[in-house]
């Protein structure tokens, strides 16, 4: 009866650690058409001379106060899209409906290895890393580690 038990228990665990990898290939993405280009920006990701572009929406697009300039107002929610164009192919790396706020920056973690770092400000806050690896599919870490490295380029969304 325990080993029952125990066969059905590591049966039915699924791998869904935070240290987990999660693979991004290049697929057919949908802009919405009154989306809020909130920022762009251009770097090489993967050391090949080309560069990447790098660009984060927000739908519905959040109006700017008529009598604050620079401060806009919110909806309870947005759906936040962070979209990389290398060549042809285009990379969704982040698609989620975010109380809260999106930025992130490029890293430069040595040699040609770059990565985008991403934040997540909602009702917690979340980190996660992307980097280009030479099959040309992103790598997602869940869990995000500080390198050695150097903030090369910074988003710059509602700073």
């Amino acid at each position: 009866m325990l080993l029952l038990i125990l066969v059905i228990g590591a049966g039915c665990a699924a791998s869904n650690s935070l240290n987990d990898t999660v693979k991004i290939r290049p697929e057919s993405v949908t802009i919405n058409e009154d989306a809020f280009l909130a920022d762009s920006m251009q770097y090489d990701l993967d050391g090949d001379g080309q560069m990447e572009m790098i660009r984060m929406y927000i739908y519905p697009a959040p109006a700017e106060a008529e009598n604050k300039p620079g401060q806009y107002l919110w909806h309870e929610s947005h759906q936040w899209q962070l979209i990389v164009n290398r060549g042809e192919d285009t990379y969704l790396l982040y698609n989620n409906h975010l109380s809260g706020k999106l930025k992130f920056w490029i890293e430069d973690r040595g040699g040609s290895q770059k990565a985008i770092v991403l934040l997540e400000e909602g009702k917690g806050l979340r980190l996660d890393s992307f980097t280009l690896n030479e099959d040309h599919i992103f790598e997602r870490m869940m869990n995000y580690n500080q390198f050695n490295s150097v903030i090369v380029e910074s988003s710059t969304t509602f700073k």
